[in-house]
């Protein structure tokens, strides 16, 4: 089979299954560029591909790490649908490793920050409605763009998110729905962000720039818009909150994910390690000897020779 009709074919699959716009443009993407590698190799054939050749087209992307672990489970998937419609015997991506990735927590913003974010947008009606909902709600910067008016009954937001599918159910502030009520009309009749005239994720897109033009404008140094819901995130936890409960409000298929990300914000965990360590350390009695030794010798009564004995 030709590579481009198993992938043509691979991206019908994606669309009957649901798959959403963002992750079937993505895969739109990695084809192309498989597609335009293959014939720079003169490869126009699945069957041409075998572990070598894929290595030798992993090794050409120049993408950062997380980047080129997202298009590894991607590839990985087209080959096992590939098997499973018996195009080819085995996947060539079987014996090969995902490259390895060092996931640095994403650091929210200080009060201080998101105070002048919020001031910076003071004169920006859809900018700070946009600002206040991401920050107030959790939400990821395209599914608020997405949200409905519909999707808000009294101060209780419910949706279901783009990317997992999964239900948020959330109250929001009345700075929020305050913010919300301003733009009712303005930028589409169905969606507070979003005409409809254009693709959400172009939509969403716009929406970034703004947002960063904001940042910019606080003078906040490489503000992404995802740190506000990075902010949600933390406070919640500071807030001595379950990871298990921030989990579903952010819309997570499973806590493990959370976990990746936030972990290192979850209160009670780092209160309960503490003071467990600082049992150990009340218990041990070299630390005690060592101690009181160093104590005397500050205080000059020097070496008096003695030692500590098991």
């Amino acid at each position: 089979m030709k590579l481009t009709e198993a992938t043509d074919t691979y991206i019908k699959e994606l669309q009957r299954r649901n798959f959403v716009n963002s992750t079937i443009a993505n895969y739109r993407s990695l084809f192309r560029l498989w597609i335009a590698f293959g014939r720079s190799h003169c490869l126009t054939n699945l069957s041409d591909y075998n572990q070598v050749i894929i290595r030798n087209f992993l090794d050409s992307w120049h993408v950062q790490p997380s980047t080129a672990k997202t298009r590894y489970k991607m590839l990985r998937a087209f080959f096992v649908f590939a098997t499973d419609m018996d195009w080819i015997n085995q996947s060539p991506m079987a014996k090969l490793k995902p490259p390895k990735v060092t996931q640095i927590p994403t650091p929210p913003l200080t009060r201080e920050e998101f105070q002048s974010l919020a001031l910076a947008a003071e004169n920006l009606p859809g900018e700070r409605a946009l600002i206040f909902l991401m920050r107030y709600s959790g939400l990821s910067i395209g599914d608020a763009v997405g949200c409905r008016m519909d999707a808000i009954n009294g101060d209780t937001l419910t949706l279901h998110r783009t990317k997992t599918g999964e239900l948020v159910v959330v109250p929001l502030p009345d700075l929020v729905l305050d913010s919300l009520r301003e733009i009712e009309g303005v930028f589409g009749t169905d969606h507070y962000f979003w005409s409809g005239t254009i693709l959400r994720v172009s939509a969403t897109k716009q929406w970034r720039m703004k947002l960063q033009h904001v940042g910019r404008i606080a003078g906040l140094q490489n503000f992404r818009p995802h740190q506000l819901r990075d902010t949600f995130a933390v406070e919640f936890l500071i807030a001595s909150r379950s990871i298990e409960d921030l989990s579903a409000l952010l819309g997570h298929s499973s806590v493990i994910t959370t976990e990746l990300y936030y972990a290192p914000w979850v209160m009670a965990r780092r209160d309960r390690l503490i003071r467990i360590v600082k049992e150990v350390n009340d218990s041990d009695s070299m630390l005690r000897f060592l101690t009181e030794r160093m104590r005397k010798k500050k205080a000059g009564a020097g070496d008096n020779g003695s030692r500590f004995h098991v």
